[in-house]
């Protein structure tokens, strides 16, 4: 009888992979159902080693098992399913790929965020993309650190919460304020939010720099600076190598209007998150901004850094300001808003060639 059983498993798989290779949960189904009572002992001596097999007879790459697998299981769990058997494939309206990616965003990105993602999968939005970028950004976050090898259940230690920040909330807020973020945010999400701080021992400025790449991923700053509606076409390339030593953190290219003949804008972005940095790093940021059409210093809404902002820019007029907040749109982006528009600095041939080069040359990934 098993056997029987085992065969037809077999073969409706076998017309899976031909006929419908997309219903990657029945496929997840299938292999449940092998290894939960236990076939895969007629074929092999272990279910690694049987799936190894089935992936080599059928054709296919066994991390696409393996991926389906992993994927079905995380699915399980954001709608609070106990067994495979109860999702229905006909309306998952997302893929193992996505999965895989929001497994590793929710490891490191604020709360509220991953909640936010999880909410569109399950509506069936095409997140690819999104969560692609939200991993690019928040990822050097986690230093290189992975979670395997770490127990599920393992304690997290909080010390000195007294002087903890919120992990979406960079910087010191007034009381009244304070507490009513937490109260919208939930408590289990500013706990969640603390331990993922604590977890990776990260500062309160590592997560505003995050936070205020994450919001420059929009296109509304770009059409404001130019004073369009839309941009026509916009490409933001994160921490753009200019020189060995030399980072732009934000280097975006734009064409504001579809009908310009112009090359493309160059509009550029130096993230501050420490105070110190004005007066630090006062010549590379002016070195920096003559690579630029526009320039723009990127910093927390924080009355204390709009302040210092403004006083840099004093003696740099063409220099714009533009702030990030703690609040997130409906689109997973940190809220933004300018204080200081930058106005165009025409470049020197030279620059422009330079700069030109460098964006062909981070293009081709050399």
């Amino acid at each position: 009888m098993q056997l029987n059983e085992l065969e037809q498993i077999e073969l409706e798989f076998e017309i899976l992979i031909q006929k419908d290779r997309r219903n990657w949960l029945r496929v997840a189904k299938l292999l449940d159902r092998i290894e939960s009572a236990e076939l895969y002992k007629l074929r092999a001596r272990s279910f690694t080693e049987y799936v190894k097999s089935l992936a080599q007879k059928n054709g296919i790459n066994i991390s696409t098992l393996w991926r389906a697998r992993s994927g079905a299981k995380l699915y399980m769990e954001i709608l609070g399913y106990s067994d495979i058997t109860e999702m229905d494939e006909s309306i998952v309206k997302t893929t193992p790929e996505q999965l895989e990616t929001f497994s590793k965003v929710r490891t490191i990105a604020p709360s509220r965020i991953v909640e936010e993602v999880k909410n569109k999968m399950i509506e069936g939005a095409n997140m690819r993309h999104e969560l692609r970028e939200l991993w690019n950004i928040y990822r050097p976050l986690k230093g290189g650190k992975t979670e395997r090898g770490r127990k599920k259940d393992e304690p997290i230690a909080i010390d000195d919460k007294a002087n903890k920040k919120q992990f979406v909330v960079p910087y010191d807020m007034p009381s009244s304020k304070k507490n009513e973020h937490v109260k919208t945010n939930t408590m289990d999400k500013y706990w969640e939010d603390l331990k993922k701080m604590e977890k990776y021992k990260l500062s309160s400025e590592n997560v505003a720099r995050a936070n205020i790449i994450n919001a420059l991923r929009s296109e509304q700053w770009l059409a404001r600076t130019f004073n369009v509606d839309f941009t026509s076409k916009f490409e933001h390339l994160i921490a753009f190598q200019l020189a060995a030593f030399t980072e732009i953190n934000i280097l975006s290219l734009v064409r504001p209007k579809k009908e310009s003949a112009e090359r493309p804008q160059v509009v550029g972005v130096e993230v501050i998150t420490e105070l110190s940095d004005f007066q630090k790093n006062r010549q590379k940021i002016i070195k920096k901004s003559a690579y630029c059409d526009y320039f723009y210093i990127g910093i927390p809404l924080n009355t204390e850094y709009i302040d210092a902002a403004q006083n840099f820019i004093s003696k740099y007029e063409n220099i714009g300001i533009i702030c990030v907040s703690d609040q997130i749109d409906e689109d997973t982006k940190h809220e933004w808003k300018i204080v200081e528009l930058a106005k165009k600095t025409p470049l020197t041939i030279q620059n422009e060639y330079i700069i030109m080069q460098k964006c062909m040359e981070r293009l081709l990934g050399w």
